[in-house]
C-alpha cells in the first residue's frame, strides 16, 4: 500500500459510558431503631431517568446537543454517555473530556436533589470505567477522522499489535479475582471483553475498531475510525498518551508504514496476556513464529514515530511513551505513579493494602478499584472518588486548569464545527426555537428554509449559519422556560 498525505489536522472525538449506581431509601421506610445507612437499591433505569429528568424537562427527550457543542445521551444498559464535541488539538479533548465528566457530575448532583425533594433520601453515584459487577462491559470510544484512500482493512491491519500492546501505556487497571479466591491488578478494564480486531458490532463481539461507516464529514473523502478498546482514563496525562500515541501511530500509517512484522498470531489472547503482566514483559507470538513482549512491540513502534511529533501535544506524548516504557523495564512504577491510570490505582492500592493488613483475597481491594472511578469531587474529602481525593489532594499531576475545564461545560472548541453547532444550540435554547440536531445537521423547525448542513467537521466560520442565527433572533420568539437549568447551564 503506498503512502499518502499525512493528516496534520485531523479531527477527534471521545465517546465515554458511564457506570450508574444509585441508593436510595425512602423516608416512610425509616423505622426507629434502623440506621439511615441501610439503603435499598433502585433499578437502574430508574434511577437513570432520575438523572435525565433535567434533560427530558426541557426537550421530552434523553438525547440532547449542548452548549459546548458536545452531546449528552442515555445509551443502552442504562448508561449515561457524554460524547466530547469535534476537538482539533489533544489539548481541547482533554479538556472537554473532563468537562463531561463535570456535567455528569452535575447531573448526579442534581438528582439526588430531585429525589429528596420526592421524600427520598438518595445517593447517585458515576462511575468513569469499563465493567460492573455483573461482568458487564460499557466503553470510551475513540475516533480519529482518517482518509477513504486507505481501505479499512489496512487501518486495522496497522494498528492492532499497537493497540494490543497500548493498555501498558494507558490502561485504567483492573482488579481481577481468580478461581483460587487472590487477586491481582491487570493494566486494563477492556482487555477481557475484546474479541475481533474489526466488526461492525458492538456489543456481542466487541472489536478492537468498529467498521460502521458513519464518517460525519464528506464520504467520498473521509472515514471516521471507531477504536473501541480504550479504558476510560482518569488521569490527564494518561489521555494525553493515549491519544498523542495513537496519532502519531496514524501519522506513520498516512506516511507508508504498516508494521507487517508485528502482525500478531492471535490478537485476543494477545490482549489478555498483555492485561496480565505488569511488567510489559507477557509472551506474545506472532504470525511470523517470533515471540516478543509487549515492551518490544511499544519499542520498535516507538522509533518509528517519533519522526511525527511536531507540536507541544505530540512531544510531550513521544517523551510519557518513552518514560513509561522505561519505568516498566525497571520495574520502578513510582516514576510513573502520578500520571499513568494503572499505576497511580497500583500505589493507592498497595498502599492501602500495606497499611491495613490485606491479602490479596481481601474483597476490600475490589471495592478500592471501584471507588478509583467515582467521578464526584464534592467539598467533603469522604465523598470523594479515590482518583479525585488523590488529583485535589496534590498526588496526580494535571495538564488542564479547573477554569478551562469549567469554560469548556458550555463553550464550544472556536475551531471546528462544534462552534457553530454550539452557537446554533445556545442561541435556538435563548429564543425558545423548535429545533433539532445531529453532528453535520441543524433545522429550526419553526422557520421556513431553517436547515443547515455542516459536512466539514473543520468548518467553523459559515455564512449560512450566521444567517440562520440572526433570523432566529430576529423573528419573534416563544416563550423560554427556565424551569430546569444545570449549573452554568451547559444544556
Amino acid at each position: 500500500m503506498g503512502r499518502v498525505s499525512v493528516m496534520k489536522q485531523r479531527i477527534k472525538g471521545l465517546e465515554t459510558e458511564y457506570g450508574l449506581g444509585i441508593q436510595v431509601l425512602t423516608s416512610h421506610d425509616i423505622a426507629p431503631g434502623i440506621s439511615e445507612d441501610v439503603w435499598r437499591p433502585l433499578g437502574a433505569d430508574e434511577a437513570a431517568q432520575q438523572m435525565f429528568r433535567p434533560v427530558t424537562m426541557k426537550q421530552a427527550s434523553t438525547n440532547a446537543y449542548l452548549r459546548n457543542g458536545g452531546r449528552l445521551y442515555l445509551d443502552v444498559g442504562s448508561h449515561p454517555e457524554y460524547a466530547t464535541p469535534e476537538c482539533d488539538r489533544i489539548h481541547d479533548l482533554i479538556v472537554h473530556d473532563r468537562a463531561g465528566d463535570r456535567i455528569m457530575d452535575d447531573l448526579a448532583t442534581r438528582a439526588t436533589a430531585l429525589m429528596g425533594e420526592d421524600g427520598l433520601v438518595a445517593r447517585v453515584q458515576l462511575y468513569k470505567n469499563n465493567t460492573d459487577s455483573h461482568g458487564n462491559s460499557y466503553g470510551s470510544h475513540e475516533n480519529y477522522q482518517v482518509t477513504r484512500e486507505l481501505p479499512l482493512k489496512h487501518w486495522v491491519a496497522a494498528l492492532t499489535p499497537f493497540l494490543v500492546a497500548r493498555q501498558l501505556l494507558c490502561g485504567a487497571g483492573k482488579w481481577v479475582t481468580g478461581e483460587d479466591g487472590r487477586g491481582k491488578l491487570w493494566l486494563s478494564q477492556r482487555a477481557a471483553h475484546m474479541w475481533d480486531p474489526v466488526s461492525n458490532t458492538t456489543t456481542r463481539s466487541r472489536p478492537l475498531i468498529n467498521s460502521r461507516d458513519e464518517p460525519h464529514a464528506d464520504p467520498t473523502k473521509f472515514r471516521r475510525l471507531h477504536v473501541m478498546v480504550g479504558d476510560s482514563n482518569l488521569a490527564q496525562h494518561t489521555l494525553l498518551l493515549r491519544l498523542g500515541a495513537t496519532e502519531l501511530v496514524l501519522r506513520a500509517i498516512e506516511d507508508g508504514h504498516d508494521f507487517a512484522d508485528l502482525e500478531l498470531g492471535n490478537p485476543s489472547a494477545a490482549i489478555r496476556e498483555v492485561a496480565r503482566h505488569r511488567d510489559g514483559r507477557g509472551r506474545l507470538e506472532l504470525v511470523s513464529g517470533r515471540i516478543v513482549t509487549p515492551l518490544d512491540i511499544l519499542d520498535r513502534i516507538r522509533t518509528v514515530v517519533e519522526p511525527y511529533a511536531d507540536d507541544k501535544d505530540l512531544v510531550h506524548a513521544l517523551s510519557l511513551w518513552q518514560l513509561v516504557l522505561g519505568a516498566v523495564a525497571d520495574r520502578q512504577h513510582a516514576r510513573i505513579e502520578r500520571l499513568v491510570d494503572w499505576a497511580i490505582k497500583e500505589r493507592i492500592m498497595l498502599e492501602y493494602a500495606r497499611r491495613h493488613h490485606l491479602t490479596s483475597q481481601s474483597a476490600v481491594l475490589a471495592e478500592l478499584d471501584l471507588a478509583y472511578h467515582d467521578i464526584h469531587r464534592g467539598t467533603d474529602a469522604r465523598a470523594r472518588g479515590l482518583f479525585a481525593h488523590a488529583e485535589v489532594s496534590g498526588h496526580c499531576d494535571r495538564l488542564a486548569d479547573e477554569d478551562e475545564v469549567r469554560r469548556a461545560k458550555t463553550h464550544p472548541v472556536p475551531t471546528t464545527r462544534a462552534w457553530l453547532r454550539g452557537r446554533l444550540v445556545q442561541t435556538a435554547r435563548a429564543q425558545g426555537r423548535d429545533f433539532t440536531c445531529d453532528w453535520m445537521t441543524f433545522t429550526c423547525r419553526d422557520l421556513p428554509q431553517g436547515t443547515v448542513v455542516m459536512p466539514d467537521p473543520l468548518e467553523h466560520e459559515n455564512p449560512e449559519v450566521e444567517e440562520l442565527l440572526a433570523r432566529m433572533e430576529g423573528e419573534p420568539r416563544r416563550r423560554r422556560s427556565d424551569s430546569f437549568i444545570l449549573e452554568d447551564r451547559p444544556i
